[in-house]
Order: C-alpha cells, then sequence, then structure tokens
C-alpha cells in the first residue's frame, strides 16, 4: 500500500470513530480565573460591581428630574437646619433663665437672713455642727 492511501484510511477511520477530538471536548475558561483565596474559604465568590447603568430604561430618572430632586433636598436640609438651630436656641435661652433665677432667689435669701453676731470667744466654744451653720460674713 502506498503513503497516500494509508493515511486517507486513517482519516476514514478517525471520521467513524465516535470518541470525539480532544479539541471539542477542551471546555472554555470562566471569565477570571482566580486562585485558592487565602482565607480558605473557596465556596465565597468575588462579588461583582453594581452599576446605576445597568437599570432599565424605565426606571432611569432623566437629567431636570434629578437637579429637582437635588433642589428639593438642599431646600429640606436649609429649613431642617433652621429649625434645629432655633430649638437650639429656645433651649439656650430658658437655660440662662434658670441660671438667672436661681441666682436670684439665693440672693434674695442671703439678703432676707436675720444675721447675729457672734463673738470669737463663742466661736471657739461651739462644736462643729455648730460652726456649720454659722455663716461667714
Amino acid at each position: 500500500m502506498s503513503a497516500t492511501s494509508e493515511s486517507s484510511q486513517v482519516a476514514a477511520l478517525a471520521e467513524q470513530s465516535t470518541v470525539p477530538h480532544e479539541e471539542a471536548v477542551v471546555k472554555a475558561p470562566p471569565a477570571s480565573v482566580r486562585g485558592k483565596p487565602v482565607s480558605g474559604k473557596v465556596w465565597k465568590t468575588q462579588q461583582e460591581k453594581r452599576h446605576t447603568s445597568m437599570r432599565p430604561r424605565m426606571l432611569r430618572q432623566g437629567w431636570e428630574k434629578q437637579m429637582e430632586e437635588r433642589k428639593r433636598r438642599d431646600i429640606l436640609k436649609t429649613i431642617e437646619g433652621e429649625l434645629k438651630a432655633q430649638t437650639a436656641a429656645e433651649k439656650q435661652k430658658r437655660k440662662e433663665a434658670t441660671i438667672e433665677r436661681h441666682k436670684r432667689k439665693a440672693e434674695n435669701e442671703k439678703k432676707g437672713e436675720v444675721v447675729q453676731k457672734v463673738s470669737a470667744g463663742k466661736v471657739k466654744r461651739m462644736k462643729k455642727k455648730q460652726l456649720r451653720q454659722i455663716r461667714k460674713a
């Protein structure tokens, strides 16, 4: 037999065989090849980034709508800031008023007390409890 007839027979046998070629068996590699994670948690997958552009066209807002929404939010923030400032100012005023009221009350009590003069000798004979009750003038 000649060389050409042998090669044609081999080609015919290859076509008849049911074993698929190795080229067809090889699977395409995954999109991103990652090795084993350092943590050893092989079941965890890498998160994909989410894009707002992936949303359907119906759910997307137009530029004008976005700007209107932003303006509305800014207005709400300024109003909210003003209200907080007002409540803080009112609270500060009440606090100052109560402090002033306590001061006036203490001064009035001081003025209303009846003061007795005590001699130095008498003070020396007094006990500690009695000395605490005497206010130094």
